[in-house]
């Protein structure tokens, strides 16, 4: 009988990055404080421990000084039909005139065996985007 590898992140640990593209953007909301975004990005996830498309839903509240709330939600399907999910909230701030840089918490979900060690995994990512193009680079570490 073979045995199955157990994969254990540690702490800091790299799961993976994201390069993505917005592919659409909604104003839902504009006041004095600020304006509320929906964008919704597609890319790709590689990592250590699999490949795969990602999808993903931002909503966004940017302030009038520079500075955003934002919570996301994200589907990755991974090349041999896995499906993770991400359910993050985070912060961030405008670091040029067309930069934003942030940090969101995540929780990461999924019933696929090889990839049990992600189940409810914590992970801290680091988001650099480009709004003007629409580009978006995610590093994903294990909390």
């Amino acid at each position: 009988m073979q045995s199955e590898k157990t994969t254990v992140l540690e702490k800091g640990q790299l799961v993976g990055q994201v390069q993505e593209k917005t592919t659409t953007r909604t104003v839902k909301e504009v006041t004095p404080f600020g304006v509320k975004l929906e964008l919704n990005l597609e890319g790709q996830f590689a990592g250590g421990m699999y490949e795969a498309q990602h999808i993903e839903t931002v909503s966004a509240h940017l302030k009038m000084d520079g500075a955003m709330d934002f919570e996301a939600k994200a589907i990755e399907t991974t090349t041999q039909g896995e499906v993770l999910v991400y359910v993050a909230r985070g912060t961030g701030k405008q670091t040029g005139p067309t930069t934003f840089s942030g940090e969101a918490e995540s929780l990461i979900m999924t019933q696929a065996p090889r990839l049990a060690a992600l189940n409810n995994t914590i992970v801290t990512v680091e988001i650099t985007a480009n709004p003007a193009s629409g580009e978006v680079q995610l590093k994903i570490f294990k909390k």
